[in-house]
């Protein structure tokens, strides 16, 4: 029984050697003072108490450090290095006349026709379209977007003199029609549709000349950026430099005396500026440019990078999508606008069996929409979206590498009398022509350098362990 009582108390006193030495040679504030027999009790209590008061607020600290590294994984921050506009296309832009239909073409049609119910829609009219439900297709162009590519301004038509980078352009070589949720409008520096979309897509035209002296389309995107060998004239093209003279200036004829109907309350167009691989959406987005009027569109460009760190983190904690995590139907890449075009295909087609014409095709034997589909089109865009598509929409977070272009506009009005005209084009017309039907838009860069911002890992293990190890210490 001695022996049993001797082995704890050699142990207990061994324990406590070592325990007084550790205490005594500690870097650690204050744990000298506690073991410390030379001490009235009240002070080692003192400092045992100091130091249990310490490890519970560095436990907190380090817990609110963990909390917040799981909470908010991903940090936005400036690049430490500038980009070259050089490094990015031009930005792709759309033109929309907001004329829907040209009076001439549809000023015949009688009331109650399969015309005049196709231009109530084009129009953006109410109009009842339940007596036409049981319309089908007279035949295989019978279709809704040849009805409006018949009666709508053309680009040449629309768009009637181009310069780019101080070089006159033919309009038809660079602008292609293109249909958006405003109608026929006319596209610039849009990414060829073989590299675009994963099929054949029906209403989209290419984007190379007439003359086949046009410059060669070429594969581009936010991550890869260019290809490195590239030919001497191609497309998505680059700007050349900054300033009105280096930009892309376009004159636009709003032809007033042949307006049927408007998309908006006056005349004019809309434009939007977006990246060249993005699905454009004017009706709701596109800035106004007014007739008379010289508008500059001054371009300010920003973009997104990820580090590569950030792909182990939960898609959903960082709050943005690698083109290559996400495969989209239609699309072959993936951004946001592309993401919740897909969605809203999808929903028109679930309610209505049909697609509209400006929709991606999401499924390749799915139809267009036509007559018969306006009365069901017109219920399914009043509701806007339904739970499976809020939720198809919840899934397309933004893309990890993204490219925006700001603009800055500004117009000038061509109301003074005598005025002096500094643009070739327009000293064919009369200044009161000028003031009625046409409009200058001028679109630059101001900066030959912007910086992007980088979205990166808030904290690692290896810097969480670091900023325990401070607060411990």
């Amino acid at each position: 029984m001695a022996l049993r009582r001797e082995v704890p108390k050699k142990y207990w006193k061994s324990f406590e050697l070592k325990a007084k030495e550790f205490l005594a040679n500690t870097s650690l504030h204050g744990m000298k003072y506690i073991w410390n027999s030379n001490l009235p009790n009240w002070v080692q209590l003192y400092f045992g108490k100091i130091f249990i008061v310490s490890v519970c607020v560095a436990i907190n600290l380090a817990v609110n450090v963990f909390n917040k590294w799981q909470n908010t994984p991903v940090i936005i921050g400036h690049s430490p290095t500038t980009t070259s506009i050089q490094d990015i296309p031009f930005p792709a832009l759309t033109v929309c006349n907001m004329n829907k239909a040209k009076y001439s073409k549809v000023a015949n049609f009688r009331a109650g026709s399969l015309e005049y119910a196709m231009l109530q829609k084009t129009c953006f009219q109410d109009f009842n379209f339940t007596h036409y439900k049981s319309i089908k297709p007279r035949s295989k162009n019978d279709t809704f977007p040849n009805f409006i590519l018949n009666v709508s301004h053309k680009c040449e038509e629309m768009i009637v003199s181009c310069k780019f980078g101080q070089k006159s352009i033919p309009c038809t070589d660079i602008f292609r029609e293109v249909f958006v949720d405003e109608g026929l409008c006319c596209a610039f520096n849009f990414l060829h549709p073989y590299y675009l979309y994963k099929y054949s897509a029906p209403y989209v035209r290419d984007f190379t000349s007439s003359k086949g002296l046009s410059d060669i389309a070429v594969d581009w995107n936010p991550i890869n950026g260019y290809p490195k060998h590239l030919p001497a004239g191609y497309y998505p093209r680059r700007g050349v430099g900054t300033g009105v003279s280096n930009g892309l200036q376009i004159v636009l004829n709003g032809h007033t005396d042949d307006y049927y109907c408007s998309s908006t309350n006056g005349q004019g167009f809309k434009v939007l500026l977006y990246n060249s691989i993005d699905q454009p959406k004017l009706k709701e987005s596109g800035l106004p440019v007014m007739l008379g009027h010289e508008t500059n569109f001054r371009l300010v460009p920003s973009s997104f990078e990820a580090m590569p760190n950030i792909r182990s983190i939960d898609r959903n904690k960082r709050q943005c999508i690698f083109n290559d995590e996400q495969e989209l139907l239609f699309y072959r890449y993936y951004t946001r606008r592309n993401c919740e075009a897909e969605c809203d295909a999808q929903y028109f087609h679930r309610l209505c069996d049909c697609i509209p014409y400006h929709l991606p095709l999401v499924h390749r034997n799915a139809s267009v929409c036509h007559v018969a589909h306006f009365d069901c089109l017109n219920r399914a865009e009043l509701q806007i979206v339904d739970r499976e598509s809020a939720a198809c929409k919840e899934l397309c977070l933004t893309s990890c590498h993204d490219v925006f272009y700001f603009p800055d506009p500004f117009s000038i009005p061509f109301n003074q009398q005598g005025i002096r005209i500094t643009n070739e084009y327009l000293k064919h017309f009369t200044t009161e022509y000028i003031r009625t039907n046409l409009a200058v838009v001028n679109f630059y860069y101001s900066d030959n350098y912007f910086r992007s911002n980088v979205k990166s890992s808030y904290t690692g293990l290896t810097e969480y362990m670091l900023n325990d190890a401070i607060e411990y210490t």
